[in-house]
């Protein structure tokens, strides 16, 4: 049939001309049907890559359930591992060697920079606008800053970032390399992150210190997710 080279959008918005023309509760469920069969298997929405569109892009590991902006960008995706039920929205950036466990969101405009490793486990999230480094430059001057000229001339502060599980980052939080944020804990937004932190804790601030212990139901309510 000729309506297959057309997009699920607008296959969607001919269901709904249809509505309009047609009465009849008879037609109105079949009309729901088609709606609901359009949006299954991966293309629920067009801004999001299909399962086919990812594997094609060459994701190193890719999960069930997972969907991707067409915004977002992956460098080395050969180097990147996603588990199931993995949400990523627009303009964020991964590039190196990331891996993210299950029930994860990264939300819109948040960066990992994975040179030397990135691990975010279960149930964490990062906020809007975070940004997660592995390698960072020398500010003090007495080293050259940038990709661009020789290694020689830099001078890199290194080291693997890992989130264990239920962390969650707030809006515009950053992280710096080598720093390990243990399970359970929260980051206020706009804090930086410059050494680990220990578990169920709520931490926040510039640096950020510790403000209170965080509560545990999440581990409960987990289980019943799985």
């Amino acid at each position: 049939m000729i309506i297959k080279n057309f997009s699920n959008s607008f296959k969607i918005s001919m269901i709904y001309v249809c509505l309009n023309i047609c009465s009849g509760i008879t037609i109105v469920k079949v009309i729901n049907k088609l709606e609901s069969k359009i949006r299954k298997n991966g293309e629920k929405m067009d801004n999001f890559y299909t399962r086919e569109e990812l594997k094609k892009i060459g994701i190193s590991k890719l999960g069930e359930n997972v969907y991707i902006s067409k915004k977002a960008s992956i460098y080395l995706p050969e180097k990147v591992k996603i588990g199931n039920n993995v949400r990523i929205d627009d303009f964020c950036i991964l590039s190196g060697n990331i891996e993210i466990g299950n029930y994860v969101h990264i939300a819109a405009y948040t960066a990992l920079y994975g040179k030397e490793g990135i691990k975010i486990s279960d149930f964490c999230g990062c906020s809007a606008r975070c940004i997660i480094y592995s390698a960072v430059d020398d500010f003090s001057g007495e080293y050259m800053i940038s990709p661009m000229v020789p290694k020689e001339y830099t001078n890199l502060t290194r080291g693997k970032v890992i989130l264990e599980k239920y962390v969650q980052l707030g809006a515009n939080t950053i992280v710096m390399p080598d720093v390990s944020i243990k399970e359970g804990t929260c980051v206020g937004a706009m804090s930086f992150v410059n050494k680990g932190l220990e578990e169920w804790g709520i931490y926040a601030g510039i640096p950020c210190k510790k403000i209170k212990n965080r509560k545990r139901n999440i581990e409960e309510l987990s289980k019943k997710i799985k």
